[in-house]
């Protein structure tokens, strides 16, 4: 599992995205342990119930992850709107989009990154 390190110093961008990586990283463990369930429950029934609650965990992750990656979008929007809204995106002089600065803003994270 490789997890990203939460700092109470980071931007509310650099935490929101650790914590969507955190859970997308869950998320495919779950989707390992879900297999392995399936597997196992055509030898045992029962562990269909393990199954099931494995399968709405995993909703629950999924809608989780959902919710911050917006979390996520709307800080990069926030660092870089001024009071009105107005984007202002530069990078030494080249504009970039929305979309460029939540890449730029998710790679100074990776420092963060350890297992």
């Amino acid at each position: 599992m490789c997890i990203m390190e939460v700092r109470p110093e980071q931007h509310s961008a650099t935490i929101a995205q650790a914590m969507a990586h955190n859970t997308s990283t869950l998320d495919r463990d779950l989707e390992m342990f879900i297999e392995l369930l399936r597997a196992r429950a055509k030898r045992d029934p029962e562990v269909t119930l393990v199954l099931d609650s494995v399968l709405s965990a995993q909703a629950q992750v999924h809608r989780a992850y959902a919710q911050l990656l917006t979390v996520f979008g709307e800080e990069v929007a926030a660092h870089v709107s001024d009071a009105e809204g107005h984007l202002h995106l530069h990078d030494h002089g080249n504009e970039r989009s929305l979309v460029e600065e939540a890449h730029h803003d998710a790679g100074l994270a990776r420092k963060f990154m350890t297992r």
